[in-house]
């Protein structure tokens, strides 16, 4: 019966955090393992620990706690807004705009989220499968160490100061100085300068700029980048090594990405799937 006042147990849930409830009634114990329990009767009519537990689903964790803290208020708002929702349907407001339209846009999201939910379930991706997308995507789970040096600016002429000598230090580098040393001499990020220089590793799935990706993953081990100009400053970038992530320490992450991947896709097509057709006004 819960399916059918899916719209209704979200008011109840709003209205119940919404209260300062009294304290649990110690007569109600929740039981998931007893379905069939009758726990209390709302107006009359049985209430049972499945009931109870349809209602919990449709809520977020801190309504599902509201409602765990004390169920006698929770069904006495359930039993209200039923008897409220009896006293419209008798008034015809169901039938009245906007409420039709309202009711009708909630069933639309409810069955909606639950297609989609049915076709996640359905989506079987096979470990062969999945391990076909490693395979594809093997370079995504390359994780760069590195080291860098950074000359920072703030106006052109900073600029003008930090490209020359960006451009100083990497032909000193390429003439084979030693990279460390330069750091803790030029380097004006303190951070990576106190750490000789090292940088968290990097991935190629990270929120950082394409040219520093392509700049660090077109590196050999120990190879020493060109400076890189970045809004805030120039980089110079040296590989220490890349590191391939194996499929079993990536597999589970990958299956919940492709799923979810795969989900988005599904529904983009379904989506461009819908025919719009604009009708120009008559003259």
């Amino acid at each position: 019966m819960f399916l059918r006042l899916a719209s209704q147990v979200l008011i109840l849930s709003s209205l119940v955090l919404a209260q300062q409830l009294p304290a649990p009634d110690p007569k109600i114990v929740i039981d998931p393992e007893k379905p069939d329990q009758v726990i209390a009767t709302v107006d009359g009519q049985p209430f049972t620990q499945m009931d109870l537990q349809l209602l919990l689903v449709t809520m977020s964790k801190t309504q599902q706690d509201a409602v765990r803290s004390n169920p006698v208020e929770a069904l006495r708002m359930y039993g209200w807004l039923k008897k409220m929702a009896q006293l419209a349907e008798k008034e015809g407001l169901h039938k009245e705009s906007p409420y039709e339209q309202r009711i009708e846009m909630g069933r639309l999201t409810v069955l909606s989220e639950a297609i989609i939910q049915r076709q996640e379930q359905n989506d079987i991706l096979p470990p062969e499968t999945l391990k076909g997308y490693y395979e594809r995507m093997k370079d995504q789970f390359s994780s760069a160490n590195l080291k860098l040096i950074y000359l920072s600016f703030t106006n052109e002429t900073e600029e003008l100061q930090a490209k020359k000598k960006a451009e100083e230090l990497h032909a000193k580098l390429k003439a084979g100085a030693d990279f460390v040393a330069l750091v803790k001499e030029h380097s004006k990020d303190q951070t990576t300068r106190e750490k000789d220089g090292d940088y968290p590793p990097v991935k190629r799935s990270d929120d950082i700029p394409d040219n520093v990706k392509q700049t660090i993953f077109g590196l050999k081990p120990n190879e020493i980048s060109q400076p890189l100009r970045l809004p805030n400053g120039y980089y110079i970038f040296k590989l220490i090594s890349l590191k391939e992530q194996s499929y079993d320490e990536v597999k589970d992450k990958l299956y919940v990405d492709i799923k979810q991947q795969r989900s988005r896709d599904w529904m983009q097509k379904m989506r461009t799937g819908v025919e719009v057709k604009v009708v120009s006004p008559a003259k």
